[in-house]
């Protein structure tokens, strides 16, 4: 244990008397518990002699919980419910931010779907989800101000479906002690990366999500079977549901591809979707993402796989100098120079350890049309995963042609945006200031005439006013002010 650090206890609620996953999790702290609780209904005690079990009668598991935490002898009390899974620096970032004085401690939950994908996160201060610590002496007290502490981290990975249950059976603990207090201060704790696993992958799958691209994927399957990569690796083609001869497009390509596979998610239309298709069916422990309509360099792959030992999730470079020469202004700029609230890696190119993905959920199926790259590494990231840049993982990048496609790309795009900033503004996430939105929506009033003077400048018009209009229906659908 660190020097200095306060002691946790942890009391596991599991009034239904499924408590095994809460306690895997804990067995595997990088700062131990010194003590573990389990409340479940009488009779079904564990039998494991680390464990202290108290037993509960119907619809007494809340008080049970408080009583338990009392006499736990450690300073600090935290709780999990039964199907909690918390991640393995949990405890230790509890007691960092503790600091031995804070009165309550909390962190950021996962949110999972009973398939085990990500269904959305919980940062905000409050009980409702979220995972916490008490300090044992002001149990049951009142009147008393304390110390509220939030950690912007996701560091639990809960069942969505147990969210109530939580509430109900551990969040009586400190009820008392936050009805008579306030939130005092707030830290951001430190990020600190992961070292990455450290071993070469043993067998790459390259997914594709497409759909409707005939015309463009011919060109991806060539480039795929140009690659220098000498490793094992299989590409799988998860068609989303195209009614063109997207599927005859990648059956052709099978004698130069011997690796491919066609996986079908046509259930429902998404590329998030379909790419969290391509991961249940993947054999690889390194998993790549590419487009249908780009095109890999020749030593795309052979570079990701070189940077997979050092990192958890990687990004790759995209030039549109080739596919897209016209639009040279819309070069998207590497990760290294983005000015995000985190670095992130796009989704047409990218590439992730089959284990991350799994425990940060997958891709989110709610974002549609973009922002879904960028919640996935930052989920990654504040989980404490690595989120690296293989800067020789070039991909060639098509920009989109047609100004009514682009429209849409750039609406959804200010859509996401306003999603992102709901989900991910107490974790850091800051939304433009008032002169930075005044500037930008005066710009586009006095630059209207552009929509009549060139090409060039009409699309210039239509990618910013495109967006812009996004940021205002994700604020509408969303709640928040993201202008």
């Amino acid at each position: 244990m660190e020097r200095g650090l306060p002691e946790f206890g942890v009391v596991v609620a599991a009034p239904e008397g499924d408590w095994e996953p809460a306690v895997r999790g804990l067995r595997h702290q990088s700062l131990p518990p010194a003590a573990i609780t389990v409340v479940t209904p009488a009779g079904s005690a564990p039998r494991d002699p680390g464990l202290r079990h108290v037993p509960c009668a119907p619809g007494t598991a809340a008080e049970t919980c408080v009583e338990a935490a009392r006499t736990t002898r450690a300073p600090y009390v935290a709780f999990l419910h039964g199907r909690d899974e918390a991640l393995p620096h949990w405890l230790a970032h509890l007691a960092r931010a503790a600091d031995g004085d804070a009165g309550l401690v909390q962190c950021g939950t996962l949110r999972l779907r009973a398939d085990g994908l990500v269904d959305g996160i919980t940062l905000a201060p409050g009980l409702d989800g979220a995972a916490y610590a008490v300090r044992r002496d002001l149990l049951g007290t009142s009147g008393r101000t304390a110390r509220w502490v939030a950690v912007p981290r996701l560091l639990v990975r809960r069942r969505a479906d147990d969210t109530d249950a939580t509430g109900s059976a551990a969040r009586a603990a400190a009820t008392a002690l936050v009805r008579d207090s306030r939130v005092t201060s707030s830290v951001d704790e430190p990020r600190v990366d992961g070292a990455g696993p450290g071993r070469a992958p043993e067998l790459v799958s390259v997914v594709i999500p497409v759909r409707d691209g005939a015309l463009t994927l011919p060109a991806q399957l060539r480039a795929l079977a140009a690659q220098t990569y000498t490793g094992g690796w299989e590409v799988l083609v998860v068609d989303n549901g195209s009614t063109d001869a997207t599927r005859e497009v990648a059956e052709k390509a099978r004698p130069d591809l011997p690796g491919l596979r066609i996986v079908e998610a046509g259930e429902r239309p998404g590329e998030s979707y379909a790419r969290n298709r391509g991961i249940a069916a993947a054999g690889g422990d390194f998993i790549a993402f590419c487009d249908a309509d780009d095109v890999a360099d020749p030593g795309w792959l052979a570079a990701l796989a070189e940077a997979a030992p050092d990192a958890d999730l990687l990004g790759g470079g995209l030039d549109s100098s080739v596919l897209s020469p016209a639009y040279a202004d819309e070069q998207p700029v590497p990760m290294t120079d983005q000015t995000d609230f985190l670095p992130f890696a796009r989704g047409a190119n990218c590439a992730a350890w089959k284990e991350v993905l799994t425990t940060i959920g997958g891709w989110d199926e709610r974002y549609r049309g973009g922002g879904e790259d960028m919640d996935l590494s930052w989920r990654a990231h504040l989980c404490g995963y690595r989120v690296g840049y293989a800067h020789d993982a070039r991909m060639h990048y098509r920009l989109r042609a047609g100004l009514s496609s682009l429209a849409r790309q750039k609406w959804n795009y200010g859509r996401s945006g306003a999603r992102l900033y709901a989900a991910y503004r107490h974790a850091g996430f800051e939304r433009r200031d008032s002169r930075t939105v005044v500037m930008n929506w005066s710009w586009l009033l006095l630059h209207a005439p552009d929509l009549a003077r060139s090409p060039v400048l009409r699309r210039r018009w239509i990618r910013y006013g495109a967006r812009l209009s996004g940021f205002l229906a994700g604020s509408a659908e969303q709640g928040v002010r993201y202008l």
